[in-house]
């Protein structure tokens, strides 16, 4: 399971390799699109990505890095894209229809209630 952190950084290689090929990538890009201070942490999840298998490191050095992402790599990001999709999304207009009925029903039962309270 990844974290947010690695995920992110899974989503930006597979959006630099989208076509499946390797690609040569600055790590200050990286840091930038990571907002993370030192290149340990990029380290770390590259590491963490390539022993997982999900991408492929042809070289790296202390500026630059060559990989690719796997299809196992591919198949994470694309099942991340579908089950953020799935979540249920309430568009304005549902909204402001349960508001309604909602206030209705309450301006309903307050009415009902102050009715019963006032017979006994």
């Amino acid at each position: 399971m990844l974290d947010k952190r690695t995920t992110h950084f899974l989503f930006i290689i597979a959006k630099i390799c989208d076509d499946g090929s390797y690609k040569i990538i600055e790590k200050t890009e990286l840091q930038k699109e990571m907002r993370v201070t030192d290149f340990s942490e990029l380290n770390q999840m590259v590491r963490y990505l390539q022993d997982n298998e999900m991408i492929d490191v042809k070289y790296s050095d202390e500026l630059v890095i060559c990989l690719t992402v796997l299809p196992k790599g591919r198949a994470t990001v694309e099942g991340t894209r579908i089950k953020a999709r799935s979540l249920v999304k309430i568009d304005y207009k549902t909204l402001l229809i349960v508001a309604g009925v909602c206030f209705l029903a309450s301006l309903f039962g307050s009415m009902i209630g102050a009715l019963l309270a006032s017979l006994m």
